[in-house]
């Protein structure tokens, strides 16, 4: 039995996947009200797709038997639509079975006879059992739970609740990478949701995904990114840095996906009023058994992209070219080469998840810098503008003092530059091995006779609760080793580039 439904962008529901698809019904239909088989019907066919393959069935009126192009789910939906086509009776001729007819993908609301509460949006109205077809978030409760709450009593969902449900299998944005080799080999889905008022997310759609969204490509339909990988944040930072590089750099999209943006992101110093919330919905699981999947809410995207800003900002004044480009540069080197000369990005993933969480990302700079820089044939400083970049997040969103950060960095300059001219790589690996306040100013003091290196009177004070210059010791050891070794690794790239030149020239 079909029912009217009405579409519109005035009643949210709340819940980002169906909201985001109440937009992608707005976005196919128009606003007005519709018959729910008629959008049942052309949703199904948006979602099936011909696979390229052929197969045969029994054309009972012509008496013979009939070449047909398969179709199924469009790729990755066929994870979570698990519907088979029909293919009505089948024929026995010369001792092979045919289906009668091509196979018909017809999904089915099944409404109640009598009303019931839709678990959605809280309407009294016909509901019918949520199935995966129309909340990926679910699975039926007599096979096993998930992680949304209350879900193992199984949902209910009127006809628009579960229609928009269908049309978010549209409106997703997702990015598959693939794990492992040979029939080992899994696929990884990220899929990512941007929620908030449906007239903003609607010209989000609109101005931004449309233009932007890649479609016909197996490996996915976000935006270009700059860099993705197995894990979530590294690819939810680089669909974020995609997306702002249009707001930085314009000149490759059109205005309205810039003026878009802008509006989203970039919040005007002006202005008394507090920006749009817009919140990043990513989920990842991995393909291929049942789909385990993880939750990751991003809130504060305004204060993402103002860090990014300054990023922006101070690569243009160092003078370094096309600025966008160089942060995704900087972001791609944090991958590590294991023996099969595969990337392990695991680095990037830890980085990229301290920055989207505002925390300290400089113990895992430390440990890439010693033991994935320091330890690869050849050995390599880090990408130009990085400690520039990072130094702008120390002082933004760790709030150190800019002056004893310059000073950090000299000595760390200075101190690196001398180990590798007296070949003192192990006190810097000592340095970064120091565990408590003794065995830093230890290693300082050894820096001091074996390097002849006067050390900063800053670094010499250190302060109740072990701080020095009103930061964590630690922290300031983590800096100071992550300068050093950069700076070694600089002269020590100098010095095998002037050694192979003289080897050309002889």
């Amino acid at each position: 039995m079909s029912h009217s439904v009405s579409i519109n962008l005035s009643s949210p529901t709340g819940n980002f996947w169906i909201d985001n698809g109440l937009v992608t019904l707005y976005c196919e239909f128009g606003e007005g009200d519709y018959d729910s088989d008629y959008i049942l019907e052309k949703l199904t066919e948006k979602l099936v797709l011909k696979t390229g393959g052929k197969t045969k069935y029994f054309d009972q009126k012509k008496k013979e038997i009939v070449e047909y192009e398969k179709v199924n789910w469009k790729y990755p939906t066929n994870q979570f639509i698990r519907v088979s086509g029909k293919s009505d009776e089948k024929v026995e001729i010369d001792g092979e079975t045919y289906p009668t007819q091509p196979p018909v993908f017809d999904l089915n609301l099944s409404l109640s006879k009598t009303p019931g509460v839709c678990d959605i949006c809280g309407t009294k109205a016909p509901v019918t059992d949520a199935k995966m077809w129309i909340f990926p978030f679910i699975v039926e409760p007599s096979k096993f739970g998930n992680f949304y709450s209350g879900s193992k009593q199984g949902f209910k969902f009127c006809a628009r609740c579960a229609l928009a449900g269908l049309a978010g299998y549209i409106g997703w944005l997702w990015k598959v990478q693939r794990k492992g080799q040979g029939k080992a080999q899994r696929s990884v889905l990220h899929f990512f949701i941007f929620h908030s008022d449906l007239r903003t997310m609607e010209r989000l759609h609109r101005e931004v995904f449309v233009p932007l969204r890649i479609e016909g490509d197996k490996s996915g339909n976000t935006p270009r990114l700059p860099f993705w990988g197995l894990y979530i944040h590294e690819t939810t930072l680089g669909l974020l840095l995609s997306l702002f590089s249009y707001i930085s750099d314009p000149q490759d999209v059109p205005e309205e996906t810039n003026k878009c943006l802008v509006s989203l992101f970039k919040v005007d110093s002006m202005s008394f009023l507090p920006p749009q919330p817009i919140t990043l919905y990513a989920v990842t699981g991995i393909m291929g058994q049942h789909f385990f999947m993880k939750l990751k809410e991003f809130t504060k995207l305004h204060f993402v992209y103002r860090i990014y800003e300054k990023w922006v900002n101070e690569l243009e004044r160092k003078e370094i070219n096309n600025p966008p480009q160089q942060i995704a540069w900087i972001f791609r080197q944090f991958v590590s080469r294991q023996e099969n000369k595969k990337e392990e990005t695991l680095w990037r993933d830890k980085i990229a998840w301290a920055i989207l969480h505002f925390t300290d990302p400089f113990p895992f700079l430390e440990t890439f810098i010693f033991d994935v820089r320091a330890k690869e044939n050849p050995t390599k400083p880090l990408v130009m503008g990085t400690l520039d970049m990072f130094n702008v997040y120390l002082r933004e969103v760790l709030d150190m003092d800019e002056q004893f950060q310059r000073t950090l960095a000299g000595f760390g300059y200075a101190l690196g530059k001398a180990a590798k001219e007296h070949s003192e790589m192990g006190l810097l690996y000592a340095l970064r091995n120091a565990k408590k306040p003794e065995e830093f100013y230890r290693v300082l003091n050894d820096a001091q006779f074996r390097l002849e290196m006067t050390i900063p009177e800053a670094l010499l004070r250190i302060e109740k609760g072990e701080r020095i210059s009103g930061v964590p010791w630690v922290r300031v050891k983590t800096l100071l080793a992550i300068y050093a070794m950069n700076s070694y690794l600089r002269e020590n790239a100098k010095q095998e580039k002037d050694s192979a030149t003289s080897e050309k020239e002889e």
